[in-house]
């Protein structure tokens, strides 16, 4: 059962409402996280800003699923898994990548390196090695890319521990089980 109910969008305050019917539109129904969040405008504002800046940007799409999958593993967070799975999906990858990428292997030599790099951020609290930095350069990440994986990471753990506080209900098919 959810620890912080969910807003309806009547029941909406006037600050999250034009939000939330954003959000309806785009996804054809207000997700349950997108609910709950908006007990807060102000965080559901901040949620809303940060999916529409980094849907822009040059990571967007199958490389921000990946992110989004691998840190949502990370973290045990059901809902997300299941989110980004079926976003990933939408994106392009397989179920049977969806399953690889939450496991933190990818095919593409740069991909993989954001990954990692993703997987450090999370482990080290964002304290990454220079090591680290020359290696996801190497396989042809930019400075720009870098600090996008960043922001993506950022994005995740804050849904992930949104659902963790919230206890949200997954309102996506299941995420299949690692083999």
């Amino acid at each position: 059962m959810q620890r912080i109910p969910q807003v309806s969008l009547d029941q909406a305050a006037a600050a999250a409402k034009p939000i939330l019917e954003n959000i309806q539109k785009k996804y054809k129904r207000v997700p349950n996280i997108f609910a709950s969040v908006a007990n807060s405008p102000a965080a559901l504002k901040t949620l809303a800003g940060m999916f529409a800046a980094l849907d822009e940007g040059a990571l967007a799409g199958k490389a921000h699923e990946a992110i989004a999958l691998r840190v949502g593993e990370m973290h045990g967070c059901r809902y997300c898994t299941a989110a980004h799975t079926a976003k990933g999906k939408m994106a392009g990858w397989t179920e049977a990548e969806t399953i690889t990428l939450r496991q933190g292997k990818a095919q593409d030599r740069k991909l993989q390196a954001l990954l990692d790099l993703s997987v450090s951020m999370v482990q080290n609290r964002g304290q990454v090695t220079d090591a680290e930095i020359k290696t996801a350069r190497d396989a042809g990440a930019t400075d720009g890319e870098l600090l996008e994986a960043l922001a993506i990471v950022v994005l995740n753990t804050f849904t992930n521990y949104v659902n963790a506080l919230v206890q949200t209900e997954v309102d996506f098919p299941a995420a299949p089980a690692l083999k």
